[in-house]
């Protein structure tokens, strides 16, 4: 038996609702037949926004959303987004060069803001820092955020049909700068953040500037940037940073099978990477807390997720690019590393999944009239009851799994677990990662009791390569059923790869 101690006493942190932000690129199927079906469309819309979508979304509590990319927006031009829709130009996509679209640019700054406004999130632009001038980036701001009737660009944006200010208060300045953003050392990435910074300090002191930091594979990155960005930075010559990114992908190419067909080693190939996440955080928190002790920097995982690179079957006739199927699998995945970013919400204030619809590790798969949540959608739905609770500690005492894929032998634990405590709730999320056997947890409560009864939601199905499809759009979805308990101790069953949710009143001396 898998025992969990949780102590309400051990307190991590509250956990921050950007945690369970999302990402909308312009690629692939994400906006165009994703989120937009435009303005005239016979798909049931909210000012060009696919309805159904816009209602599902908005029902997990999206925090924040980042946008227009991702690699998009080393070439992004805000100035062709804005304006009456009939004078805007079309241009080449970044992603031009693997699929062949154009960009229509019909969704600018101003649709995207509406959009978040339907689902109640905050926007996070991403700034090109790679092929644009500081000044156009400083004007985007203004653009966005003076006040009415303040400056010609206020005006502008009035003009254009918003006459109150976006007020948006995240941006990115940069992305993956290492790579497709210029190929830049970390030295020259700080050089052009820290002149980004200063000279938008002028239209937003107040704003929340998010720098970008390595994916996975060069974590080196950040110890050679702070070593560079704390030289001004002590001497009060360059702005605050409020977040340093991080990219962190559990890319198959293959050694995990395909989207659909995979074996039992290959499913746990992909958890043993997907808990690397962890240590990744750790590591990169540690190497900013040595360069500049006492900084309040917090990491933001604005892309994660799994990526398939050797696609297989896809839903979609003409399939969009990087569009991919999700099973119990991504599901899974989805919620350990969920639990990992609770677990760490000391350290990781905002996460972004990559990406919201049709493209990666979507939530949803759209074409036409049909809109299908997948499996990692009601993992959102399931864990937003954290968002805003305190994350406890727990201690699990699991099997660990042990498999051999290509010759190696690997070890995973058989159960990920994070708890949270808001308004004398409990909530114990679970992801059990066996793929065979059925797990009787305990939970054990330090601290407190349990006070009557709750609730287990359970997201599982009989064979963990179920997903859902445009055939089948309701074939795996959460069932929920009362549990009871009283004292310290509750005992449930969690099915074979399946992701769990246990909600319970509990009473101590001291609750958040």
């Amino acid at each position: 038996m898998t025992t969990i101690d949780i102590r309400l006493g051990d307190q991590i942190g509250l956990i921050n609702p950007d945690i369970y932000g999302h990402f909308v690129e312009h690629l692939g199927g994400v906006v165009y037949d994703g989120i937009w079906v435009g303005e005239n469309s016979e798909v049931p819309h909210i000012q060009g926004f696919r309805q159904e979508l816009v209602e599902k979304l908005k029902a997990i509590q999206p925090s924040v959303i980042r946008w227009p990319g991702g690699c998009f927006a080393e070439t992004y031009n805000w100035r062709d987004g804005i304006g009456p829709k009939e004078q805007r130009p079309t241009t080449v996509n970044w992603w031009y060069m693997n699929d062949g679209k154009f960009e229509s640019n019909q969704v600018g700054t101003h649709e995207f803001i509406e959009f978040c406004r339907l689902v109640n999130a905050e926007p996070y632009l991403a700034v090109n820092a790679t092929t644009t001038t500081v000044l156009e980036s400083r004007n985007w701001i203004e653009y966005c955020n003076m006040p009415r009737g303040t400056t010609t660009l206020a005006m502008e944006r009035e003009k254009n049909g918003s006459p109150e200010p976006f007020n948006i208060k995240y941006w990115g300045l940069g992305n993956e700068n290492w790579g497709g953003g210029g190929c830049m050392t970390p030295e020259d990435y700080c050089h052009i953040y820290r002149k980004y910074g200063i000279i938008s300090k002028s239209v937003g002191p107040e704003l929340q500037y998010i720098a970008c930091g390595p994916y996975e594979n060069i974590p080196e990155w950040t110890e050679k940037f702070f070593d560079k960005y704390k030289e001004m930075y002590t001497v009060g010559r360059v702005s605050p940073m409020f977040g340093y990114s991080l990219h962190y992908y559990v890319t198959n190419t293959g050694k995990m099978g395909s989207e659909l067909e995979y074996t039992d080693a290959q499913w746990y190939e992909m958890m043993r990477v997907g808990l690397e996440m962890e240590p990744f955080i750790q590591s990169q928190f540690d190497m900013i807390q040595a360069a500049m002790p006492g900084a309040s920097i917090g990491l933001i995982v604005d892309e994660w997720g799994v990526w398939h690179l050797q696609n297989g079957r896809h839903p979609l006739p003409g399939k969009y690019l990087f569009e991919q199927s999700s099973t119990m699998r991504e599901a899974v995945l989805a919620a350990l590393s969920l639990n990992i970013f609770n677990n760490h919400c000391d350290k990781v204030v905002m996460a972004n999944v990559a990406q919201l619809v049709n493209c990666i590790h979507s939530l949803f798969l759209a074409k036409g009239n049909n809109c299908v949540a997948t499996t990692s959608y009601y993992v959102f739905d399931m864990y937003k009851i954290h968002q805003h609770g305190m994350s406890l500690k727990t201690a699990v005492d699991c099997s660990d799994i042990i498999y051999t894929i290509e010759g190696e032998t690997h070890y995973v634990p058989s159960i990920s677990c994070s708890a949270s405590v808001k308004d004398g709730i409990l909530a114990v999320t679970l992801a059990n990662l066996a793929v065979d056997e059925d797990q009787e947890v305990k939970l054990d409560l330090h601290g407190g009791e349990y006070a009557g009864t709750g609730s287990m939601v359970v997201l599982s199905s009989s064979s963990h390569k179920d997903g859902n499809s445009f055939d089948e759009p309701y074939k795996v979805t959460p069932m929920e059923h009362p549990v009871s308990a009283a004292g310290s101790e509750l005992t449930v069953t969690i099915p074979k790869a399946s992701v769990v949710l246990v909600r319970l009143d509990v009473s101590a001396e001291r609750l958040m």
